[in-house]
């Protein structure tokens, strides 16, 4: 059977999805510079003949070269982490740059483009040269191949020129191809293609003996970092220009394969979620926007742990840029007894048409997905960004809650809602909810969650799919407070204090709820052991919000308070698009609102959905 090595390029430092198959091999390019442990499925391409020092200006050409001289192969094949080829025969839907785009890497969409070990190996011993489908240079904005490179930005048209000549000058037989391809407009990207061995090495000889001629003649002392990039464009140009001089021979079977593009191929963190630990486990959810805020939630659990436990924190996500977890996670190096993780859900909810409503954000269903990625651990602390914790977590997570499925604290802004004869909750309550005692109604801002007892009775995906519905005016909390019923410790309320949010919450909401459970949280509110900002006003847009002092405290010692400052002095406090500002007074605004669409009426219900249907 004829050996197809798939070498599929990675960048060093970075965790990305492998493809582990027969034919594929994940090499890291430019492994002299790796500092971080390597994934044991990862190969170097710094060992035996290499010229893997070289790798930030020949790019992913390193790993050719290693493949090259140290791999024996009847096939070789190259790929990026997020750049594979379809093998499926039936041409799949491109995007406008001629690729067919993925939200993410996972088996899925493997199976999509066919890129398994039959399909792979069906294909390719068939042919002697595979190569990325050709572009149009015009939908590049360009009228050849030689006009795009000239159109690069960081590029110089000049060392193009150089390559031509020593094409002309080294491999005369080649210039004719060479030219061809320049002055075409079908453009060979990516430096993917598949060969034959014996041309594969041909080919080999060629190109790096025209980039090392390149690199005796080119000075590129003052070339910038994106500009010393330029031997591998180069040698991405070379590949379009065999391709062109081995069929120009027409003794050799070609053919194009489609590309496709992954956005996300970021490794979910399974390894680190789906194990026991003894340490206490908390999630979090935040988009990029919202972590200014994290970062004094996370600040506040650090400044109450206690040096005798260890706490893992993860962070689900889908758009938190690297600059941002790098700067977290300095701001929490410097308590050793924890940790903290960024993981990219994105592949557990492109499915989903997931919609918050109000003020909340979408990321609010995040905690759904703990089912899943922890369902190896006994208990796990969820809690909401915008709040501060005041008490060591750990206490919390020590909690029994028996064989409950979930341990929270009563809500006392529900209990409320349902006593005020002008919010129709009771209406809603018995229409949606349907829950048997709803002054039993908890909030679900911390939540202390069995999950080996919730997934007994419900599933990641049943929730998402309740979520997508779109039906619940508290979106995650009123599905949970549907599911758990009957299965609740109720734990002190002191765990989860809500604010007097806009100075309103417990005058005329609040104190409605049963005298008991109005006591309570008075009285929790003399020791709260977590503050909870629940509701439209922060203290981050209102710094004389009810207990904003003390998010203000631990605000000013987290690397983002400058920015928080900066935001609520221009009055940027939402991610959400095109907000409205009429004569740049909302709090008149506000008023005239207020007095002409009552909280409880139709006209209100109607204006709010003529609203956010501007912002969102």
């Amino acid at each position: 059977m004829k050996t197809i090595k798939i070498f599929i390029t990675h960048t060093p430092n970075k965790s990305n999805q492998l493809v582990e198959l027969p034919v594929t091999s994940n090499v890291i390019a430019g492994a002299v510079y790796q500092t971080l442990p390597v994934h044991e499925h990862l190969e170097l391409d710094n060992t035996g003949d290499n010229i893997s020092a070289f790798n930030k200006s020949y790019c992913e050409l390193t790993t050719q070269y290693w493949a090259w001289k140290n791999i024996e192969a009847d096939y070789y094949g190259f790929c990026h982490y997020r750049r594979l080829f379809s093998f499926n025969e039936e041409k799949l839907p491109e995007d406008g740059w001629g690729t067919i785009p993925f939200s993410y890497l996972n088996q899925e969409n493997l199976q999509k483009l066919k890129f398994d070990e039959d399909h792979i190996r069906k294909l390719t011993v068939n042919y002697d040269f595979i190569i990325s489908a050709g572009i149009d240079v015009k939908l590049l904005k360009a009228k050849t191949v030689a006009d795009h490179y000239k159109k690069a930005d960081h590029l110089r048209y000049s060392d193009f020129e150089l390559m031509m000549d020593i094409i002309k000058e080294k491999y005369p037989y080649l210039y004719t191809s060479a030219e061809r391809y320049a002055n075409g407009n079908i453009f060979y990207p990516c430096n993917m293609f598949i060969m034959e061995k014996s041309m594969f090495y041909q080919y080999s000889e060629i190109l790096f003996g025209i980039l090392t001629d390149f690199e005796k003649r080119c000075d590129m002392s003052d070339y910038s970092v994106q500009a010393l990039r330029t031997i591998g464009h180069l040698g991405e140009r070379i590949a379009g220009i065999y391709y062109i001089y081995i069929r120009s021979l027409n003794q050799y079977k070609t053919k194009e394969l489609q590309i496709a593009l992954f956005k996300n191929t970021e490794i979910m963190q399974d390894e680190i979620l789906m194990k026991k630990s003894d340490s206490v486990p908390i999630v979090l959810a935040a988009n990029d926007f919202y972590v200014p805020y994290m970062s004094v939630c996370i600040e506040s659990i650090l400044n109450t742990s206690a040096e005798l436990s260890n706490y893992d924190i993860s962070v689900l996500h889908t758009d938190i840029t690297t600059t941002n977890q790098e700067l977290l996670k300095c701001q929490v190096s410097k308590y050793k007894n924890v940790s903290l993780n960024f993981v990219n859900i994105s592949r557990f909810i492109e499915s989903y048409q997931l919609k918050a409503k109000d003020h909340i954000t979408t990321e609010t269903f995040y905690r759904f997905l703990i089912l899943e990625l922890y369902k190896n651990h006994s208990k796990v602390i969820y809690l909401d960004c915008d709040l501060i914790v005041c008490r060591d977590i750990a206490e919390l997570y020590n909690e029994d809650i028996a064989d409950n499925m979930i341990g929270a604290i009563q809500d006392v802004d529900f209990a409320g809602q349902m006593n005020s004869p002008w919010l129709r909750m009771k209406e809603y309550e018995k229409k949606t909810l349907g829950l048997k005692d709803p002054f039993k109604y908890f909030q679900a801002g911390v939540l202390l969650m069995n999950v080996a007892e919730m997934r007994k009775h419900t599933s990641m995906e049943q929730l998402l799919d309740m979520a997508a519905s779109g039906i619940y005016k508290y979106s995650d909390q009123d599905i949970l407070n549907i599911v758990c019923e009957g299965s609740v410790k109720y734990l002190d309320m002191s765990w989860n204090v809500i604010n007097d949010c806009d100075g309103r919450r417990i005058s005329e909401v609040a104190s409605r709820a049963p005298a008991s459970l109005f006591e309570k949280y008075m009285q929790s509110r003399k020791q709260p052991y977590v503050i909870h900002y629940a509701g439209i006003q922060k203290p981050w847009k209102k710094a004389s919000e009810d207990f904003a002092w003390r998010f203000w405290e631990i605000a000013r010692t987290t690397p983002y308070y400058e920015q928080i400052l900066e935001r609520l002095g221009i009055g940027v406090n939402s991610n959400k698009k095109n907000k409205i500002t009429v004569f740049g007074k909302p709090g008149f605004i506000k008023s005239i609102g207020y007095y002409l669409f009552p909280i409880g009426t139709n006209r209100r219900e109607i204006i709010k959905k003529i609203y956010y249907s501007i912002v969102k």
